[in-house]
């Protein structure tokens, strides 16, 4: 009686055990979160179908003996990017209204977008001494406002550590949605139209 009461408790815990939760960068939803803010930032209206998908369960593949007996499957922690927090609405918020006073910039070549998705003045020349402080001003204020965007995600998400990674896809998001003629910075350190 106790041998057979003592194995079932033995399966039980087998059988509880044998589920993995794996947990991950989800790198495809902050991609998708990124394009929707640029995309607002920028002042171009959101594509059809950019929303969100639920993640589908990961494939499980053969696994141990005791998997496959008792059915044991991998769970896999689905993450929804939110990006609706106050202080990522107002972060969001004062770059969208920034956006439109440096869109003449970009469109002129003054400002250009370089390798890490930030902004920096590429060319001051033919501005007057009080346009290029204030061109300075808003890349400065745009470049924090994008740096406290990153951190704040990844730190709303759960995965505070990974603020660089988050600037990596932004980056790649802003640089594919610039509008043709605005500069971007190549991996050489020069600059061209895109």
């Amino acid at each position: 009686m106790r041998k057979s009461f003592l194995l079932a408790i033995f399966g039980m815990l087998v059988a509880v055990s044998c589920v993995t939760i794996n947990i991950y960068f989800p790198a495809e939803d902050v991609r998708q979160a990124a394009d929707r803010i640029v995309e607002e930032v920028y002042g171009t209206p959101e594509s059809p179908g950019a929303e969100s998908s639920p993640a589908q369960d990961a494939p499980v593949g053969p696994g141990s003996f005791l998997q496959q007996m008792f059915g044991a499957r991998s769970a896999y922690a689905q993450q929804d990017i939110d990006t609706s927090t106050p202080e990522i609405r107002a972060i969001r918020a004062a770059m969208t209204e920034r956006g439109a006073e440096l869109a003449p910039y970009l469109d002129s070549g003054h400002i250009g977008i370089g390798q890490d998705g930030l902004l920096a003045v590429r060319s001051p020349d033919g501005l007057e001494l009080k346009e290029r402080a204030r061109v300075n001003r808003l890349v400065a204020d745009e470049n924090a406002d994008r740096l406290r965007l990153y951190a704040e995600i990844a730190r709303a998400n759960g995965f505070a550590d990974k603020a660089d990674e988050v600037q990596q896809i932004f980056a790649q998001s802003w640089r594919e949605k610039a509008r043709p003629g605005w500069y971007l910075q190549q991996s050489d350190g020069s600059w061209q139209q895109r």
